[in-house]
């Protein structure tokens, strides 16, 4: 595929003193038409001019070129895999030291997930917690940006030890640069336009290769995992996408867009300002002989003021909906045009198919004027006390979905609330480009699913990935692999240091680090300090007898035979 091509070498020029301002703007619009129009963006809408950009950009333009490099080369990466057919691997870090065996083992990428710094690495002084999406919004880019200088760190010691054998007349042909994509966890967003355009802003300042978005609302942002998600209405997500890509436009900076919706499992959205979600809302048909009918919120609000208990309101709540079930318009109608005779086919041929693309005002005439079917509908009844509307969350919905966003994305991720192979081919199939291409996928391999109760066996389980990658799902990751891995190995060793004393350590840890030959086993070399005795020696003289490295380092009974 030709948007594989990296994206033009473009280092915007800033207007030099004495300059005439209008043959720079023509000059720098033809850069940016020409960055706008390269392979790398050729599957891509922006629905704003280069001259927008120039305007926003200042006369002397910023730019993030470790983050452009990283970019290009993750771009590179999941091009050269997808057309492959296979996965790009990665799992979430939690620390420099994760990354740094993620890197050293052979993963090409890096995951910062938003759920483990929300619940490990907050900033400001907040507590931390579960994902909800509350927490600090520079957290994630603090965890980017530490991440990014530790990889510099490992990158230098590496480099240091080509150095210092080129010095002694030796060729060190091994070198491992440990300068990797990283890909972060832009949750929502964290507010509107202006918190996205601000937040994307941070992530390419913090070294993101890449960014995802998902099509939650702030303020009603869960985890992919949990429920009672609200989604916002798909147009609100598109706005997002445009806003992060015009920053990083601003910012001339190619860095990967990917788009996630969460409408698989959601049953709620803040509103019904777009049609494109109609089909989707749900609402109630009132009873015409209960003059008593109330709609829920009200319902739910009058027993709140008279002081009855969540418990009792919950109660409630259930108690309407079983009373008046839940439906779509579409529902609705057939259900109405079934009661007057009609048949499965008919319905489909004369109402289905003939408004698929309406909105529901636009079906509710239609059936009125055309079918002569007038549907009591009503979606704003069973709105919550928040002035939410139901939703029909499903793979339908996800799909659609996935579908709009594809203008405006790199990449696309459907949640699912299962690991399923089927449904990830469900998903493969319906969703394409603009032009009907093949869009790059990701797929969660999420610690939040129980993948024993799931029917995999032992073989299953190790060919999912691969499977997954003959679908498209190019970008592949275990969210919370970092968190999982440090519980699970802190756990072992404290309960059998508690009974075995420093033979735990011997055998847990150290043994371990030897065996599998990790670099942490000897950690001063590994945090740097080889490359700061050097440094040091380089700006200073006779400054060998406070070399970390030196005489007296216990490291050296490492090498000992």
């Amino acid at each position: 595929m030709s948007s594989s091509s990296t994206p033009p070498s473009f280092v915007p020029k800033p207007l030099e003193a004495g300059q005439d301002p209008p043959s720079y703007i023509s000059s720098a619009t033809k850069d940016l038409t020409s960055f706008f129009t390269s392979p790398r963006f050729e599957r891509l809408q922006r629905p704003y001019s280069p001259l927008s950009v120039l305007s926003a950009r200042g006369s002397v333009p910023q730019t993030v070129a470790h983050t452009t490099h990283s970019a290009t080369l993750l771009w590179e990466i999941l091009n050269r895999n997808f057309a492959a057919g296979k996965a790009t691997l990665t799992m979430g870090a939690i620390d420099p030291v994760q990354q740094s065996q993620m890197i050293r083992e052979g993963l090409e990428v890096v995951y910062v997930s938003g759920w483990a710094t929300s619940s490990t690495f907050v900033r400001d002084g907040a507590e931390v917690g579960p994902d909800l999406g509350d927490y600090p919004y520079t957290s994630v880019p603090a965890q980017v940006e530490r991440m990014r200088k530790a990889q510099a760190v490992q990158d230098r010691r590496e480099w240091d030890e080509v150095i210092a054998a080129h010095e002694e007349g030796k060729v060190k042909n091994d070198f491992k640069s440990y300068i990797r994509p990283i890909i972060a966890d832009g949750d929502h967003g964290h507010g509107g336009l202006g918190s996205v355009m601000k937040l994307t802003k941070l992530f390419a300042e913090a070294g993101a290769s890449a960014v995802h978005f998902e099509d939650q609302l702030h303020g009603g942002k869960k985890c992919g995992h949990q429920a009672g998600k609200v989604l916002v209405a798909t147009s609100t997500h598109i706005s997002r996408l445009i806003a992060a890509r015009f920053q990083w436009d601003v910012m001339s900076c190619p860095a990967i867009l990917i788009a996630r919706t969460d409408s698989e499992s959601a049953k709620l959205i803040d509103s019904d300002v777009d049609p494109a979600d109609h089909e989707f809302i749900l609402g109630v048909v009132p009873p015409t002989n209960d003059p008593e009918f109330r709609p829920l919120a009200e319902t739910l609000l009058s027993a709140e003021r008279s002081g009855a208990s969540g418990a009792q309101i919950d109660k409630l709540e259930r108690e309407w909906t079983e009373k008046f079930p839940l439906l779509t318009l579409d529902r609705a109608i057939a259900d109405a045009l079934t009661a007057a005779g009609w048949s499965a086919e008919k319905i489909e041929r004369e109402y289905t198919a003939k408004t698929r693309d309406m909105s529901n005002p636009s079906k509710h005439l239609y059936a009125t004027q055309t079918l002569g079917i007038d549907v009591k509908w009503d979606s704003l009844a069973p709105r919550t006390r928040e002035g939410y509307f139901h939703f029909q969350g499903g793979l339908s919905a996800a799909i659609k979905r996935a579908n709009a966003f594809a203008k405006y994305a790199d990449l696309l991720w459907v949640e699912t609330k299962t690991p399923d192979v089927q449904v990830a081919r469900q998903i493969s199939t319906g969703v394409r480009g603009p032009n009907g291409e093949k869009k790059m996928m990701v797929y969660n391999l999420s610690p939040s699913f129980d993948w024993t109760k799931h029917g995999f066996t032992t073989e299953s389980l190790k060919s999912f990935t691969t499977e997954l990658g003959q679908l498209g799902f190019v970008l592949q990751l275990i969210s919370l692999a970092g968190l999982h891995l440090s519980a699970a190995s802190s756990c072992e060793f404290v309960r059998s240091y508690l009974t075995s004393g420093m033979e735990a350590y011997v055998r847990l840890v150290q043994k371990k680090e030897k065996e599998l030959g990790t670099d942490v086993l000897t950690h001063q070399r590994w945090s740097g300090a080889r490359v700061v005795d050097r440094v040091l020696g380089a700006v200073a003289s006779g400054n060998s007898g406070v070399s970390a490295m030196g005489e007296g380092s216990t490291e050296a009974s490492f090498h000992e035979k």
